[in-house]
């Protein structure tokens, strides 16, 4: 008899298999024959899955089975489900691969897909790796956590200080996990089954930079995005977060005229900075004349014994002992509907060029800053050794770039390295909610990093899109506007205008230099920018909400 060790570890440890696992797979050439999982198969590969994972079969215009869907996706013809018809695509054409990721570069989603062609199996990830893929080479097992991908006790990563884990100040990172054997899938580069070698497949060699002018690459993301939301809306029970910061009013506003479909949209209250996102928030919702949730920590009950099965639960479901979320310690993650999928705005900061510390050349040569941000060890532990022992393996990274995209490095570490292994590894394990973002697909991807690299580091492109779709929304504070405040005061619109003058007069004056010379390309700087983007503006960047 077979099974699999994290099931009679959920006994040991009187968590629940089926709910710490609902959203988890495990890919195998294994006959499990005793597993709450649910079992399909395809090319000689069995995907045992939980009961909230979807499964779709994915054929060719001959309508003959080409692999396994696993997750939720949306392509350029809409939501990927039930029998997938891809009519682009034909198996036993020689270029069956080259098509099928011309395909995928267009699927946003958290996913992974089982792909086949005569003997050549393959299996690919999101562009950021959220449904959490990592791979044990031995043992021929691709799982969404460590927690399924092997059925032996872990044997530690040399590298790591593990307590640094443990207790949340840092992160195993550079396709490490917590098992020297088991390796986090890049998920740019495609798994040979056959060999369980990774192959990078994007980006491909071809600049990120663009001709098409910042309105062109604008209209594109807003509608390409807008089409993702819609197309989960009309399947899924959806909800939205709601914050003070960038990222989920940007997604927020290109999602308003799908708004009423997302049927909750809320804001969660652990600590004194989460009140002024529910202050910002609420002013938001009012511009956009939705329903606004508050989920308070002050109404949710929670005791050391709800803790402590809560930490149980997540630290099986990862593997490996991690501190669980804050709304989940408090409790308040159970304002939004169980099993109901949570929109996130991951990866629209790369609009912001978040990790870029100082744009240009001098910026990508300071590989010790990259490494730091990273946050294998926490920042103030950060030092010579610490580099030393990862700088290789960034390196090596570095070096499987092509060439032409090698001056967006920062962006791609921040996509393949450090989202993978955080809310790759994360993402999983959360069993009350499924977690995506509509906005990861690697044609999101490039239009974001065709827009100049010191333009979206000074937060421009999200205040021209917001301009671009209602200016309402534009003019309201950001945390960092509001911050130091009274509460109270987000009413007082004298006093929020003062706040805001600065940024609203640089994105006024940037929209007239874009009417005025509308071909200048998004990969190229405004005119006269000491006018379009202001020294203080620059100097008052605000973090990332997400």
């Amino acid at each position: 008899m077979i099974q699999i060790k994290a099931e009679t570890d959920c006994v040991q440890t009187d968590v629940s298999f089926d709910v710490a696992f609902r959203w988890q797979y495990l890919l195998t050439q294994r006959d499990i024959t005793q597993t709450a999982l649910l079992r399909h198969t395809f090319a000689g590969w069995n995907a045992y899955v939980g009961d909230g994972v979807h499964i779709t079969r994915l054929r060719d215009v001959n309508d003959k089975q080409i692999g396994l869907f696993i997750g939720i996706g949306v392509a350029q013809e809409g939501l990927i489900e039930g029998d997938h018809q891809i009519n682009a695509l034909d198996v036993s054409l020689p270029t069956f691969f080259i098509d099928f990721e011309d395909w995928l570069f267009y699927v946003a989603g958290r996913y992974n897909v089982l792909v086949a062609r005569d003997e050549d199996t393959r299996f690919y990830s999101d562009a950021v790796g959220t449904n959490g893929t990592v791979f044990a080479t031995a043992e021929r097992q691709v799982a969404s956590s460590l927690a399924l991908c092997i059925n032996r006790d872990i044997i530690d990563h040399p590298l790591y200080d593990h307590t640094h884990v443990e207790n949340g100040s840092g992160n195993y990172s550079l396709f490490h996990t917590r098992d020297k054997d088991v390796r986090r899938a890049n998920p740019n580069a495609y798994l040979s089954l056959s060999d369980f070698k990774e192959t990078r497949f994007w980006p491909r060699d071809k600049p990120f930079a663009t001709p098409r002018p910042r309105a062109e690459i604008y209209s594109e993301i807003i509608t390409r995005t807008a089409s993702v939301i819609d197309a989960i809306n009309a399947v899924h029970k959806t909800a939205l977060p709601l914050s003070g910061g960038q990222d989920s009013r940007l997604l927020a506003a290109i999602a308003s005229d799908h708004l009423g479909d997302i049927e909750q949209k809320f804001t969660n209250i652990h600590c004194y900075s989460g009140r002024i996102d529910a202050t910002v928030a609420g002013k938001v919702a009012q511009v956009l004349d939705i329903q606004h949730e508050i989920y308070d920590r002050r109404d949710y009950r929670s005791n050391p014994r709800t803790i402590a099965r809560a930490q149980a639960e997540y630290d099986t479901a990862l593997g490996y002992t991690s501190p669980i979320k804050n709304e989940v310690k408090q409790n308040i993650h159970r304002g939004v509907t169980d099993r109901a999928v949570v929109l996130r705005g991951h990866q629209t900061d790369l609009l912001r060029a978040v990790f870029v510390d100082r744009p240009g050349a001098k910026g990508r040569a300071n590989l010790r800053w990259q490494i730091k941000r990273m946050s294998i060890v926490p920042h103030k532990e950060f030092n010579r050794e610490v580099y030393t022992r990862f700088v290789p393996e960034y390196e090596a990274w570095i070096a499987t770039l092509p060439r032409s995209v090698r001056d967006h490095q920062v962006d791609l570490m921040f996509v393949e390295i450090y989202n993978s292994s955080t809310i790759g590894a994360s993402f999983p394990a959360i069993s009350r909610n499924f977690f995506m973002s509509p906005f990861n697909s690697r044609h999101m991807i490039t239009l974001s990093l065709s827009i100049e690299e010191q333009y979206r580091h000074d937060s421009l492109a999200v205040n021209d899109i917001l301009m671009m779709l209602n200016p309402a929304l534009h003019d309201l504070p950001f945390d960092y506007e509001f911050s130091g405040r009274s509460l109270d005061r987000i009413d007082d619109d004298a006093e929020m205008a003062e706040a805001t003058q600065t940024r609203r007069d640089a994105s006024r004056r940037r929209q007239k230099v874009m009417n005025d010379h509308p071909a200048i390309s998004a990969s190229d700087p405004l005119p006269d920018p000491a006018q379009t983007c202001p020294s203080s503006l620059a100097s008052a960047r605000p973090t990332s909400d997400v």
